[in-house]
């Protein structure tokens, strides 16, 4: 079933258009309606050009998780960074935010292309299943992700020299999850965030890509939450 965001009772501007001009639905349809973080069941009551009507029928899942889980991205190139918005976005996670790191080869980029990731991360919200899209950017020097990162109740590092393996259940609701960018995490950015508390953890024998490697440890956080079909702790 499709999914719109919703103002009131309305769908507007460019939703409007999606809904009309390229799926052509009409009034009668049954559509699913986001707004301020609720899902909700809805039948098409008229379709225009540049707005469309509906009344609600029943309150859905709002699809998210209670386990808040931000991703601390090391900077990566474009395409990459647009793969990690929208496949994380799906699995669920709360915010993800690009750090400049020792080994990034890719700069911050501009409010342009984080209005670009936004736009990725709330069309990924339609397609799965969600009612919030993740808080995206803007992006932090180290030392600035350092003190964010101190806040989390628990702080993972994923890191190709090694650690503890990702084990639960974890009872901790609010998790930082660094990833490295393309040249891997430098041992003194390893060192900082031991300082703080953080803990080195292994995804296996196999070195991950920097796209991958987020995906598969939040993956691995949500099961060890229970919000992968599992009984939470």
């Amino acid at each position: 079933m499709h999914s719109f965001y919703a103002d009131g009772d309305r769908i507007l501007g460019e939703e409007a258009a999606h809904l009309s001009k390229v799926l052509r639905l009409k009034a009668g349809e049954e559509i699913v309606a986001i707004e301020k973080g609720q899902r909700t069941l809805a039948r098409l009551t008229s379709v225009g050009k540049e707005e469309a009507r509906f009344e609600p029928l029943r309150p859905l899942s709002s699809g998210e998780a209670a386990c808040r889980v931000t991703l601390y991205q090391g900077l990566c190139k474009g395409e990459k960074m647009e793969y990690v918005v929208q496949k994380c976005t799906e699995m669920g996670v709360h915010a993800i935010v690009p750090v400049a790191m020792a080994r990034s080869v890719q700069r911050p980029g501009s409010d342009k292309y984080l209005e670009r990731l936004s736009r990725i991360a709330r069309e990924a919200v339609k397609q799965c299943g969600r009612s919030l899209p993740p808080r995206i950017g803007p992006a932090l020097g180290f030392d600035q992700a350092l003190s964010a990162m101190a806040a989390h109740e628990a702080l993972f590092m994923p890191y190709e020299l090694g650690g503890e393996p990702l084990l639960g259940p974890l009872r901790e609701r609010d998790v930082g999850l660094l990833i490295g960018p393309e040249g891997g995490i430098a041992p003194e950015e390893a060192r900082a965030v031991a300082a703080l508390g953080g803990r080195a953890v292994t995804l296996g024998s196999r070195i991950l890509r920097t796209e991958t490697a987020g995906l598969v440890a939040l993956t691995l956080v949500m099961h060890l939450c229970g919000e992968l079909g599992g009984t939470a702790p």
